[in-house]
């Protein structure tokens, strides 16, 4: 019986975690979001990224295999920090099946909310080229245009939406802080 009890604690315990998951274009401002979720608000921003380039070695960004082990990982270090964290961000383009087996696990055991990042194609490219480059994966020009038209391309449906074009920071932190605010009100 006090087995049983501790199990249902547990459960209880992940479910009253949250995810907050941003996703969208390569460019778009998910990390710089990221970011500002963690300085703002206290929720601890995963760089995923830095998972993916150690796993990438050689292989090229859609390999098979490459994707598959990214998102194994990405599961596991998020359900490893969930146990010291109550609340953490994390960030993806979404555009595999991997993403979405890892969303629907994530999901069983946690409050995941998604927030889409949106901006201009352009925009997303110049991003792109001007970031610093160590702590991203490096990607080509074409590269960039061909993941976003397929991210948009997608239409993943999300729970909040964010137009990251010409905002300021203090706009931004405005935003997020009604979406965790709406969170909070529907737990």
């Amino acid at each position: 019986m006090g087995a049983e009890k501790t199990i249902k604690n547990q459960g209880m315990e992940m479910n009253n975690k949250s995810v907050f998951l941003l996703i969208g274009q390569k460019g778009g401002g998910k990390s710089f979001i990221g970011n500002l979720f963690e300085k703002n608000f206290g929720i601890k921003f995963i760089r995923v990224e830095d998972w993916a380039k150690r796993i990438k070695k050689e292989r090229v960004v859609d390999n098979e295999e490459y994707l598959m082990q990214v998102f194994d990982e990405i599961e596991k270090g998020i359900r490893e920090t969930l146990l010291s964290a109550d609340k953490i961000v994390f960030e993806s383009t979404g555009l595999t099946k991997y993403f979405d087996q890892m969303l629907y696990s994530l999901r069983q055991d946690y409050k995941v909310t998604t927030i889409e990042i949106y901006a201009d194609s352009n925009i997303c490219l110049e991003r792109v080229k001007t970031r610093d480059q160590n702590i991203h994966i490096n990607v080509s020009d074409e590269q960039v245009l061909m993941i976003n038209e397929m991210v948009r391309g997608r239409s993943f449906k999300s729970d909040f939406s964010i137009m990251n074009e010409n905002k300021s920071e203090t706009e931004l932190i405005i935003e997020i802080s009604s979406i965790i605010q709406t969170v909070e009100k529907l737990r």
